[in-house]
Formats: C-alpha cells, sequence, structure tokens
C-alpha cells in the first residue's frame, strides 16, 4: 500500500508511491476505509480493513491534531 499504519496514525510512507501521491501524510489519522468508519476501531482491524482489501482502496485522512481537537482529546489554546 506504500504506507505503515500504528494506531490508526500514518506512521511512515513510500517516497514517491501511490498513497504519497493520492495525498496521504505521515501523522494523518484515518478516519474511513472504503466509506466505513474507523473512528473507534483497534488497530488490528484497521490493518485487516486495509491488508483485505481487494481493488481500489479509498481512504479518508485527517491531520492527528484536528482529529484531536474534533474529538475533545486536546482542547485550543487562545492568544
Amino acid at each position: 500500500l506504500g504506507f505503515s499504519v500504528q494506531n490508526g496514525i500514518i506512521c511512515s510512507l513510500l517516497r514517491g508511491g501511490i498513497a504519497e501521491r493520492g495525498g496521504v501524510r505521515v501523522g494523518h489519522r484515518i478516519i474511513e476505509i472504503n466509506g466505513q468508519s474507523v473512528v473507534a476501531t483497534r488497530h488490528e482491524k484497521i490493518v485487516s480493513m486495509l491488508s483485505n482489501s481487494v481493488g481500489e482502496l479509498r481512504m479518508k485522512t485527517m491531520p492527528t491534531q484536528i482529529y484531536r481537537l474534533l474529538t475533545g482529546q486536546e482542547t485550543p489554546i487562545y492568544i
């Protein structure tokens, strides 16, 4: 697939690979795979979904910091 994932977060990319060319970035959180939300999904299930995917893989990601703000895991700092 051209990337590695740990706990739903992209941790490495194959330089110039299809994932990188498609906009996947290190540090982004996977939020959807083939139309199915993986927000509260365990790492093992995410890996299984990715490795068992046949044909085209559709994946939505977002920067981890944005994800943490949206889910209330982090609070914004106002100046």
